[in-house]
């Protein structure tokens, strides 16, 4: 079978969550998380593997999108950027050591209750 048929879903969310995340400045990990949650097997969603994978993927999609918006002048170097940039890895290694430690149902609830939240404040600030 060719690679782009056999692998074209997978493409195509990848893009769209690129894209998502270059607009935005994020979300894209919505969308892969979404996507991931329904074509992963069961025992990879048992093992937290839909959100480890949804991280492991935002890595090349953070970068590409800050080298763009670096290369354009749209990333203040001001003193809160650096505060941020230093303290969200200490942030990410607790984040990823609980998210071994939780159960499936509970991250899904802290993930999907983070979405409602930042929507509702969003259209409401």
């Amino acid at each position: 079978m060719n690679f782009f048929k056999k692998y074209r879903s997978q493409m195509l969310i990848g893009t769209l969550a690129g894209a998502i995340n270059g607009i935005l400045g994020a979300g894209g990990g919505i969308l892969i998380t979404y996507h991931l949650s329904h074509t992963l097997d069961k025992e990879e969603k048992k093992q937290n593997g839909v959100f480890a994978n949804a991280v492991a993927t935002m890595l090349p999609i953070s970068l590409s999108s800050l080298i763009i918006y670096f290369t354009k002048g749209k990333v203040p170097l001001n003193s809160s950027f650096f505060k941020i940039a230093i303290c969200a890895p200490i942030g990410a290694i607790l984040g990823a050591i609980l998210l071994t430690k939780l159960k499936l149902k509970t991250v899904k609830l802290i993930f999907s209750s983070l979405i409602i939240v930042c929507g509702i404040m969003m259209i409401f600030r």
